[in-house]
């Protein structure tokens, strides 16, 4: 009788691979383990998370070489050229500029190719334009929110967008600009009146806000804030703003800024009523301008009236309007016995860039005796936005640089 045979079964396999691993990418003829057995790549694919697309499952991604025989695989000798070091860019988060500031949103979408702002859509966030006309502060608008409060940033994530990269943005802030991401808008709002929701907005868009070397974030949420009608009393959807500010807060640098950009109706609207969305903001603004963590506000003086201390009542696009508004904040605006005091240092008014971008479009004439009311107390000017200027000849960016100075 011939001695036994020392070799395995043709069946079996050593199965000398590293394990399958979900979210990776293989190209073809990669070798991988899973569940015991071994698979060969037939084509270079992704192993998208959700998709199911294990080597068991998709004959058509993967040879099966048979079942594993139990043997420790060998230990892999180390590459004899290093792989390419993938880590993202970083760089440090950048404090709260000392001097006067134009700040502006910059449109991750193109707003020239759906005709809103032609020939001047989609630009790169480090565009040496942005800069050479005043735009000092920027405003990444804006990330999506799904309905379970999941934040996306990234290429694709809407029609047209496309994201800077953790380089891009390090390069656009070594050449001057603070760049902060913007939450909410018209369109990108956030279920406030769930905590779950909030807290799975915190765990999401911290990542992102690392990763992307942001400076800030601006709080520009235009639906869902209502108030409870008793200032002293937080509604569930301020408290649930307040729970994303301080789980953002909390997780970045000491130096990581936050700004405002509430509509009108939200802030100074409440010397009209206090309830529902009239003055909804005021307890948040008072909680982060009080402690210090506010950098600025960015009320928006368009797409509505502008009001005073008093209840009184202007049009947008009046210097009359932008100084009684101004000052109201300046002086301080009490609400049943609470007073909210928005010093001018800390103001940075927002209004339309050009003509169509907003309601209450104001000339540079008229911008200008608006902001020389102030003898330069007010700390900047926001614009909705960088790509609507830049469409008419970046007019808006090129008087507010000269009125500030630089």
């Amino acid at each position: 009788m011939p001695a036994p045979s020392s070799a395995q079964p043709a069946s079996l396999t050593a199965c000398a691979y590293s394990a399958w691993t979900e979210g990776a990418s293989y190209k073809a003829g990669d070798k991988v383990a899973y569940s015991g057995r071994g698979y060969e790549a037939l084509v270079a694919h992704t192993a998208y998370q959700g998709a199911g697309w294990n080597p068991a499952s998709t004959p058509t991604l993967w040879r099966d070489l048979g079942a594993c025989d139990g043997s420790t695989p060998p230990t892999t000798p180390p590459p004899t050229t290093p792989p390419p070091d993938t880590k993202d860019e970083t760089c440090a988060v950048k404090s709260k500029p000392a001097g006067k500031v134009l700040q502006g949103y910059w449109e991750n979408w193109d707003g020239a190719s759906n005709g809103v702002h032609p020939p001047f859509g989609w630009t790169p966030i480090g565009d040496p334009a942005i800069k050479q006309h005043g735009y000092n502060v920027i405003n990444a608008a804006f990330p999506v929110i799904r309905s379970d409060g999941t934040v996306l940033w990234e290429d694709g994530m809407d029609s047209t967008v496309k994201v800077a990269t953790p380089a891009e943005m390090c390069a656009a802030k070594a050449a001057g600009a603070t760049i902060l991401m913007s939450i909410g808008g018209a369109t990108a709002g956030i279920d406030l009146s769930s905590s779950t929701v909030a807290d799975r907005f915190v765990e999401t868009v911290v990542p992102i806000l690392k990763k992307y070397n942001f400076d800030g974030i601006d709080i520009d949420i235009e639906t869902g804030l209502t108030g409870s009608g008793n200032i002293g009393r937080l509604s569930a959807s301020q408290a649930n703003l307040i729970r994303i500010i301080d789980g953002v807060l909390g997780q970045m640098p000491a130096n990581f800024g936050l700004t405002m950009a509430p509509e009108t109706a939200y802030v100074t609207g409440g010397s009209v009523t206090y309830g529902s969305i009239w003055g909804a903001y005021l307890p948040i603004v008072k909680k982060y301008a009080d402690n210090g963590r506010l950098w600025w506000l960015n009320m928006q003086y368009y797409n509505g009236s502008m009001y005073g201390c008093s209840g009184d009542s202007y049009s947008a696009g009046t210097v009359e309007g932008f100084v009684k508004q101004t000052e109201c904040l300046n002086n301080g605006l009490t609400i049943q016995g609470t007073t909210i005091r928005v010093p001018y240092d800390k103001q940075v008014p927002g209004l339309p860039a050009q003509s169509g971008a907003g309601g209450g479009y104001m000339s540079p004439s008229l911008v200008g005796q608006a902001w020389n009311h102030f003898n330069g107390q007010l700390k900047g000017l926001m614009t909705w936005s960088i790509n609507w200027d830049g469409s008419k000849g970046w007019t808006f960016g090129d008087n507010a640089r000269s009125l500030q100075g630089r």
